[in-house]
């Protein structure tokens, strides 16, 4: 189980700085040592899905809009937000997923993930997800490159 030291160092990392970096979680996620036998280290997604941690990188990162298609219809304020993943429902559904994502009852290939390439434990899940958006987004810059150049053959249409 993470202790209550991580979600505090985690919290003033984020408004000490006012911004938060790839680097910055990536070191917050390597600095959580999995216990012996536990590959996860007993971190479920319900550790890291909390409103201490995520409602200052909504914030910061002003996702508010990219969330609002993933969220029940009207307004969502970050107090919303929090309450929403402090909430019974959200908090049972986490567990069941981090359930299933730990005994491998899921098809990782849904999320694109590549099953051959990851373990079935969260701290796989976070890293094949962040190479997936990683790679989502060299894919998006190829793309607006590629639309950016000029065709020399239009030149002289």
């Amino acid at each position: 189980m993470v202790g209550p030291s991580i979600g505090a160092e985690t919290t003033s990392d984020v408004t000490s700085s006012g911004s938060i970096k790839l680097a910055d979680l990536q070191r917050i996620l390597s600095n959580i040592g999995p216990a012996a036998g536990d590959p996860d280290g007993g971190l479920g997604l319900g550790d890291i899905l909390k409103p201490d941690l995520i409602v200052p990188l909504v914030e910061t990162l002003a996702l508010e809009q990219q969330l609002s298609s993933y969220l029940p219809e009207g307004r969502w304020t970050l107090e919303d937000l929090g309450e929403l993943l402090q909430s019974p429902p959200f908090r049972q559904q986490v567990d069941s997923f981090t359930y299933v994502l730990r005994t491998g009852q899921i098809d990782l290939t849904q999320f694109g993930i590549d099953p051959s390439k990851y373990k079935f434990t969260v701290l796989s899940f976070l890293e094949a997800l962040e190479d997936s958006v990683s790679k989502s987004a060299e894919s998006e810059e190829l793309r607006s490159q590629t639309c950016n150049q000029n065709d020399p053959l239009d030149e002289g249409q």
